[in-house]
């Protein structure tokens, strides 16, 4: 099985839902109060940032058995992933992260307003990444649905 991430735009994100299940979540999750945070509920991990982009620091993260949706609602970052193989054999925390010190990058790209990233479980990633070409302040929403 291979692990690649999918990225689209939020207009498209339902055509991935026979291949993802739950995605209509995060589409709820939308739909809700906005506060920046990080809360945990009915099997699902919300992350509401707004913060700057930070200079690629090659720490990845993977979520150990989850899907991650990954959305850009205002701004330019860019995501990058690492080589699922870096997650093999490692501890996960207490939220179920891999995390990988010093990954290098497999690919990257840049993800702008509407833009969506989906991570496959144990895919190694980094979000909000700082570059010349993108902007300092981000409004992201990160979504972690159970397998």
């Amino acid at each position: 099985m291979r692990y690649r991430m999918i990225y689209d735009t939020l207009d498209h994100l339902m055509d991935y839902a026979p291949i993802v299940e739950n995605l209509d979540l995060v589409i709820g999750e939308l739909h809700k109060p906005w506060v920046t945070g990080t809360v945990s509920e009915n099997g699902l991990r919300v992350t509401r940032r707004e913060e700057e982009g930070k200079a690629f620091s090659h720490h990845f993260i993977a979520s150990k058995h989850c899907v991650t949706v990954h959305v850009v609602l205002s701004g330019r970052e860019v995501v990058a992933t690492s080589y699922h193989e870096l997650s093999k054999g490692k501890k996960e925390d207490e939220h179920g992260h891999i995390h990988i010190e010093d990954g290098s990058i497999a690919s990257a790209l840049t993800l702008g307003d509407g833009d969506v990233a989906i991570f496959m479980p144990s895919e190694p990633y980094c979000l909000g990444i700082q570059t010349d070409e993108t902007t300092s302040m981000l409004k992201t929403l990160t979504v972690e649905l159970d397998k």
